[in-house]
């Protein structure tokens, strides 16, 4: 599987001397992933990242902001399950609801979908900025935690999202 710093140098989001930058800071801020880091020096996106994630682990990309979200299909899942996975159904053809997630990785969360909704979920990955604004506006729920809400919300996919490679490549 390519480094996520490999597809963002391929995908043109960053340069080379740019990763290394980042690598660089990373050595001294431990902790911090280098999604987060590259963000935070103003080289690339959050949309940049997820862009790239969506790449590694071979999941579409599904900008929310394009969709006009169906009122019917936004009430498939709880309130409090998009918020705690941080997901927003977008469509639904028989028994197969379409979701958009920020964490694509999280079987967890397709598996309690799928028995709150009792159909199979087609996982699709947009920012979590895009999704947090959904879930805010279709639900009037604040989403914030303690700090900017972006940054804990990436916080949480970036993770997942490496935790999740990492106990792959350990099975």
């Amino acid at each position: 599987m390519k480094r996520l710093g490999e597809i963002l140098i391929e995908h043109g989001s960053i340069t080379n001397d740019q990763l290394q930058a980042a690598l660089d800071r990373q050595k001294h801020e431990s902790g911090k992933l280098i999604g987060e880091i590259l963000i935070q020096m103003g080289y690339v996106t959050e949309e940049d990242i997820v862009v790239a994630l969506a790449t590694q682990f071979n999941v579409p990309y599904l900008p929310v902001s394009n969709f006009s979200i169906n009122e019917t299909v936004l009430r498939i899942i709880p309130a409090e399950l998009m918020k705690k996975y941080l997901c927003v159904p977008l469509d639904r053809i028989g028994n197969l609801l379409t979701v958009v997630i920020a964490d694509p990785t999280n079987e967890k969360a397709v598996e309690e979908l799928e028995a709150a909704t009792q159909c199979k979920v087609q996982v699709f990955v947009a920012t979590p900025a895009e999704i947090t604004s959904v879930i805010s506006q279709q639900f009037h729920i604040k989403m914030e935690k303690e700090g900017s809400p972006d940054k804990n919300v990436s916080n949480i996919s970036f993770r997942s999202a490496v935790e999740h490679k990492k106990e792959k490549a350990s099975d």
